[in-house]
């Protein structure tokens, strides 16, 4: 940037920043929606020291000071020593072959792993929080949408069609779970927008898209026990993408279905591929250091993990997409749950698993759907933090406090306890034995 417009812009941007915390200290939902929200956004805006950063990132930078409040009681939940693990052993395994390029992509591991899960699990005060943010991407990804069903083009707003095509499986999944969770009186509202991205979807070409959505979407269905309905959506979704294949041009379909080496871009693959693991040869225990990933194209995670640190990091990248999607099934509610608490749980599942999938045909430490992904995690381990750690309420006195009626989500933590519950008014009585 412009030496002048950067000095032109600074006063704007500390102003931005005084009214973001302000805003941000009441209403702790507007960096959330911020964050996931802009989250399909890739492009550059800043410049730090050679460290560049989307808008996305840029509020979730903006967001940490707001975590002060929390000092002494900030909580991971089960992914937290995984994470913290994880990432150390990945420094630990770079530091012998360090790279130019080892700072950025160390940072950017930080960001999403540490900076997005603790944010996303600590600043939430409770589950109402989420809705803004589940929103503001459902918003925006409609947006995505609409561009690429008008324009019919896979590039738009300085976004690649990978990188759209991300952005919109996520949105799917999203909008997905808020339609199993509504009102059989709001079900409507979101039938528009579950066939604009799925067609969208389709007309951008992205393959790895494709796939991040079915595996996406297969889990958050089978989380919640919803057999039938996954065969009826996917039985439903054929007119959908049947209707957007036929209008698509016949290059289109000669490309999304090509799978022959010949073609470019899956020779590419192969390549990349191949050139990861000469890579790994060259250095088979710890590997060259991370930060390969940004002097070639790497679109397979597990070739690049074990190129840059080896088995040990490999294992370690595996242990924490593990230790998630494996946490979040043993969450599965005993009996039907649509709450926000059971959706924020669902969709960390769902979309880890979709960005791990996506990450073995195309970019996996690329921003977007990654920040989207481990937001999400952060959301679920807040679930849990919220019970164990509770907030103390303030502005509310003892004697209104006792008065008020027990809330949805307190019925629902407590239907899970084995002494039966009656609530008589506004009074819960834990029935034992004697009645």
């Amino acid at each position: 940037m412009d030496g002048d417009i950067a000095w032109l812009l600074a006063p704007l941007a500390l102003i931005y920043a005084v009214v973001f915390w302000v805003v941000s200290l009441r209403f702790p939902s507007v960096p959330l929606a911020l964050i996931l929200g802009l989250a399909p956004f890739q492009n550059d805006i800043s410049d730090f020291g050679g460290l560049h950063f989307s808008v996305s990132e840029v509020h979730l930078l903006l967001s940490v000071p707001l975590l002060y409040r929390r000092v002494g009681r900030l909580h991971w939940g089960w992914m937290g020593g995984v994470l913290a693990s994880a990432l150390a052993i990945t420094v630990l395994l770079t530091v012998p072959n360090w790279r130019d390029t080892s700072t950025l992509s160390l940072v950017q591991m930080g960001l999403y792993w540490i900076g997005a899960v603790l944010l996303f699990t600590n600043l939430p005060r409770s589950s109402k929080d989420f809705a803004m943010a589940w929103k503001t991407l459902m918003a925006v990804g409609c947006g995505l949408a609409v561009m690429a069903v008008v324009t019919g083009s896979s590039y738009f707003w300085g976004l690649n069609k990978n990188g759209i095509g991300a952005s919109l499986a996520c949105t799917l999944m999203v909008t997905t779970e808020l339609w199993l969770c509504a009102n059989d009186s709001q079900r409507w509202k979101y039938l528009p927008v579950l066939v604009l991205v799925s067609a969208a979807l389709v007309l951008v070409l992205s393959r790895g898209a494709w796939i991040s959505a079915l595996a996406g979407l297969s889990f958050i269905l089978l989380w919640r026990s919803q057999y039938l309905l996954l065969a009826k959506l996917a039985l439903a979704a054929i007119p959908v993408v049947a209707a957007v294949w036929m209008v698509l041009p016949e290059e289109s379909r000669d490309y999304a279905l090509a799978i022959d080496d010949s073609r470019y871009n899956i020779h590419a693959r192969t390549l990349n591929a191949d050139f990861a693991r000469d890579q790994w040869l060259s250095s088979p225990f710890i590997g060259v250091g991370v930060g390969l990933r940004k002097e070639y194209d790497a679109t397979n995670i597990l070739w690049l993990t074990l190129a840059e640190t080896g088995p040990v990091g490999l294992m370690a990248f595996l242990t924490v997409n593990g230790a998630l999607v494996i946490g979040v099934w043993h969450r599965r509610p005993k009996k039907a749950s649509f709450t926000r608490d059971s959706s924020a749980i669902a969709l960390a599942g769902g979309l880890v698993l979709g960005k791990l999938v996506h990450g073995l045909v195309d970019h996996y430490w690329s921003r977007g759907a990654i920040m989207i992904a481990w937001a999400s995690v952060g959301m679920a381990l807040s679930v849990e933090g919220r019970a164990h750690f509770p907030r103390t309420l303030t502005r509310i006195s003892k004697q209104k406090k006792e008065r008020s009626a027990p809330n949805e989500e307190f019925l629902h933590r407590i239907s899970s306890l084995s002494c039966p519950v009656k609530v008589v008014g506004k009074k819960t009585e834990f029935l034992t034995k004697d009645g």
